[in-house]
């Protein structure tokens, strides 16, 4: 009899946590909620932090954050007009600079208001996920979310160079939503027959990134151990002339955030 009940409780212990995973899973594959992330933050001296192309000859200068600042929402609205919610949230405060703060207002973007941005910050549910970001982390999973999009640009040089292998960083769980996202990219605005950013025939990749010690790992992973698919935008490279030249022109900044909309919704379209 002990035995029994022995082994009857290490199977009650055994299913509890499978239980509480399969409600999870299901959370987020029911969810109708997309969190967006701009990446970085504002610092009311330098200016955005981040990327940013090396110098104004492309058109002018494009800082990763203020350029997500500009245009998140537009992803946003492209979101909303499919039927889901959209959030936005930054881990810095309002930017000073008015038109950026008037961009945030207009988006509704959520400041999480890091009393230190470059500090490192435990995952409020999953404390063993630590890093720096993580306070914009834990206000997407508080919303119960069907995906997270963290909002970035790349760069691989001081100076100008060109390099065409941009693309979406992921969790395990949001290796569908990265294919998708990658696939609408590489079709609307890579090398595209009007209007496309010059990628010299290069299709947009998609990259697992599980390490928590490299750049958005352990975000990534507070996500998946959420079950929530969750990518990082490393599309454009702002170091490249060609990338650069594209995006320093509003219209097609406007088509470059809405293609990154039209991936999201295509993924939860399909779940």
């Amino acid at each position: 009899m002990k035995r029994l009940l022995f082994a009857a409780a290490a199977a009650v212990s055994f299913l509890i946590p499978s239980c509480y995973q399969m409600q999870m899973q299901q959370i987020a594959y029911n969810s109708k909620v997309v969190v967006l992330d701009i990446g970085h933050y504002y610092e009311p001296v330098r200016g955005g932090q981040g990327a940013r192309t090396p110098d104004a000859s492309k058109g002018g200068v494009i800082e990763e954050t203020e350029f997500w600042y500009r245009y998140a929402g537009e992803v946003k609205k492209t979101v909303e007009a499919a039927g889901y919610t959209c959030l936005i949230c930054n881990r810095g405060d309002v930017p000073t600079n008015p038109k950026l703060a008037a961009a945030a207002e207009k988006a509704g973007v959520h400041h999480v208001k890091s009393p230190i941005p470059t500090a490192i910050y435990r995952s409020t549910h999953h404390p063993h996920r630590i890093a720096v970001g993580m306070l914009s982390t834990n206000y997407a999973l508080d919303q119960q979310p069907g995906a997270v999009v963290f909002l970035h640009h790349n760069s691989n040089s001081a100076t100008w160079k060109v390099c065409n292998k941009g693309a979406f960083y992921c969790n395990e769980a949001g290796v569908r939503l990265a294919q998708t996202m990658a696939q609408v990219m590489t079709r609307d605005i890579l090398d595209a027959p009007k209007d496309g950013m010059p990628n010299n025939g290069v299709p947009c990749g998609v990259v697992l990134r599980t390490d928590g010690r490299r750049g958005g790992g352990d975000w990534l992973n507070a996500c998946n151990e959420s079950y929530v698919p969750a990518v990082i935008t490393e599309v454009a490279y702002l170091s490249n002339p060609e990338h650069a030249r594209y995006l320093n022109k509003h219209e097609n900044a406007v088509r470059f955030a809405q293609a990154v909309g039209r991936g999201i919704v295509e993924y939860l379209n399909k779940r």
